[in-house]
């Protein structure tokens, strides 16, 4: 397996973890608590961002140590 694979699947497992959050966020009935989990999936969303970029660039990088 690859470190961009690795970093696939760590991306949906995110992904996964921040709809978590969403649907916590929406089910609760407490103000803080909604918005703790509010800022956990905003949070969520910044890591996958850069996780995304860096794939991007693991991505181009790849074929060069396949050889």
């Amino acid at each position: 397996m690859t470190i961009a694979s690795d970093v696939k699947t760590c991306i949906a497992s995110l992904k996964g973890a921040q709809q978590n959050f969403s649907r916590f966020a929406l089910m609760s009935r407490d103000d803080s608590a909604q918005k703790v989990f509010h800022e956990c999936m905003m949070e969520t969303e910044e890591i996958i961002s850069e996780l995304q970029k860096r794939l991007a660039v693991l991505e181009r990088e790849e074929p060069q140590y396949k050889g």
